[in-house]
């Protein structure tokens, strides 16, 4: 375990990175819990998905409201169909056990990572250009990576923001805004359920992360609308990268 501040610099960091990338922060704290802190895999997951039960992205979501307004119906659904499905992504994650689970998780940040990179690499590629998309994609989007959430300890965004931008071309203000708007709800609900009964949160560890990354999450969004993000981009991948490294080490 690590000292309080380690945690508070810890919050305030991914905080300001899940703001400006529109992402929940999960493969960061997940990994800094486990490979810095000595803290079990599924502990990690665990702690990291019952912060996400507050609305920890509100002030994010403050700053890019005018683009949240034109998207309720898509938040809505997002957050029913990522919420039931992260609770049978958390009861495979026991499934599969504490051994298995570190290298998967390692191959879905390196999957992260190449998504980051292909949207660098494909310099012709069609600029996002929607500002709405289906329903029923939202739908089945927030079902995968709320089972992807539930077994690995992450947030919609991190996989969500990649694949709204990339595969179906939503403008990267309106798909930061959707990801960000999806986690003010308890949606990682169903997933702390089978993690709190397996394995007993730390309350005290989740409220600094909570209170920490809430108030840097505003600083990050504002950031993030400025910018292109294509070094941001870089840097992220080659991050994750290095993470999975380690896990795989």
């Amino acid at each position: 375990m690590c000292d309080i501040y380690i945690y508070i610099l810890l919050g305030l960091a991914v905080g300001y990175i899940g703001g400006f990338a529109g992402i929940g922060g999960g493969p960061f704290l997940v990994s800094f819990l486990v490979l810095y802190c000595g803290m079990s895999q599924l502990a990690a997951q665990g702690n990291v998905l019952t912060m996400m039960l507050g609305p920890m992205s509100l002030l994010g979501v403050m700053s890019l409201y005018p683009y949240v307004k034109r998207q309720w119906l898509n938040i809505v659904v997002g957050v029913i169909s990522y919420c039931i499905c992260s609770y049978f992504g958390a009861v495979f994650a026991f499934y599969i056990g504490e051994t298995s689970l570190k290298y998967y998780f390692a191959v879905l940040l390196i999957i992260i990572a190449l998504l980051q990179f292909k949207s660098l690499i494909q310099k012709n590629a069609k600029e996002p250009h929607k500002d709405y998309i289906s329903v029923y994609w939202i739908g089945i989007l927030a079902a995968c990576t709320g089972i992807l959430g539930g077994l690995f300890g992450i947030g919609a965004g991190v996989l969500m923001v990649p694949i709204l931008i990339g595969i179906f071309k939503l403008k990267k203000e309106y798909a930061r805004a959707l990801s960000l708007a999806i986690l003010i709800p308890p949606v990682s609900y169903g997933a702390f359920l089978k993690y709190n009964f397996e394995n007993p949160v730390d309350w005290q560890l989740v409220g600094i992360l909570f209170g920490t990354y809430f108030i840097a999450n505003f600083f990050g969004a504002k950031m993030g609308s400025k910018t292109s993000g294509k070094t941001f981009t870089l840097v992220y991948g080659v991050i994750l990268l290095s993470i999975a490294a380690i896990y795989l080490v």
